[in-house]
């Protein structure tokens, strides 16, 4: 058979086996025949390829869903889980909601959403993160590092306000210690934590997929939280966007779409690094 057909084959059927480990619902050890992109990567290189996932996945949500989701009379709130708040996720909240998934799991992989002027105190910048931190607020760029106060691999990525809806609220917070956020300025850091300086492909799936299931569990909490309201009427659940009116889409709507962005970046990613 010629090489390179052979070499054709084998790369299809790898990305096959790859797209089938992705989009399952819980991470559980690969036991798929990925043996011929099983490969060494970086902790760094690891951290760009989840923080891109994050990334498209966060300014997505924050354009189509907040954005347009207000523009159309949906509302999002800090509180939005409690029982007399009915509401969606900010930004932010979402993030943590995935974060929260995260801890929760097997997978040892940290994310969390910190700052100089947090609202909460928690996500204060400390010790050498606070002060990669003030380097990034220079230069806009990624750092990495390793942080021997917590005997972990950081990967630390500059987090902007990408929509009106996270302005408003920390510049109107009671417990903001800033007041005077704007549009694109950058608020804080999405920062990530590993124990290990390289991972295998294995390692690198289930990071991918508990924070795909981390999406989806926030989501979907999202949905039943909709479900549940009583005072407010509530927004179309199924396959309209908030674009189109009163709508939020549905878990599988919200996810095929989601997958289709961001799907042949990612496979590239894990291929090349």
């Amino acid at each position: 058979m010629n090489t390179k057909f052979l070499s054709l084959i084998i790369v299809a059927l790898s990305l096959t086996c790859l797209g089938i480990y992705l989009f399952v619902s819980a991470p559980p050890p690969l036991d798929l025949n990925v043996s011929k992109v099983n490969k060494s990567y970086s902790t760094e290189n690891a951290f760009k390829i989840i923080a891109k996932l994050n990334d498209d996945t966060r300014t997505f949500y924050t354009k189509e869903i907040v954005g347009k989701g207000m523009a159309s009379g949906l509302k999002f709130h800090e509180d939005w889980q409690k029982s007399n708040v009915e509401a969606g996720p900010l930004p932010a909240l979402f993030l943590r909601g995935i974060a929260q998934y995260i801890e929760k799991s097997a997978v040892p992989m940290g994310l969390y959403l910190g700052s100089d002027f947090p609202i909460v105190q928690a996500n204060l910048f400390e010790g050498v993160q606070a002060e990669k931190f003030k380097e990034i607020k220079k230069d806009k760029k990624p750092k990495f590092f390793y942080d021997t106060d917590t005997d972990r691999h950081i990967g630390m990525f500059p987090d902007f306000a990408g929509a009106q809806a996270c302005v408003t609220c920390h510049n109107e917070h009671k417990d903001s210690p800033k007041k005077n956020w704007k549009l694109n300025d950058m608020m804080g850091a999405t920062t990530w934590s590993y124990p290990t300086d390289s991972i295998s492909t294995d390692e690198l799936l289930a990071m991918i997929s508990i924070y795909k299931n981390g999406v989806k569990n926030t989501y979907t909490s999202y949905i039943t939280e909709v479900n549940g309201f009583k005072s407010t009427i509530k927004p179309n659940v199924g396959n309209n966007w908030p674009s189109q009116g009163y709508n939020i889409p549905s878990w599988n709507t919200l996810s095929d779409t989601i997958d289709l962005m961001t799907s042949k970046a990612l496979m590239t990613s894990i291929l090349n690094k």
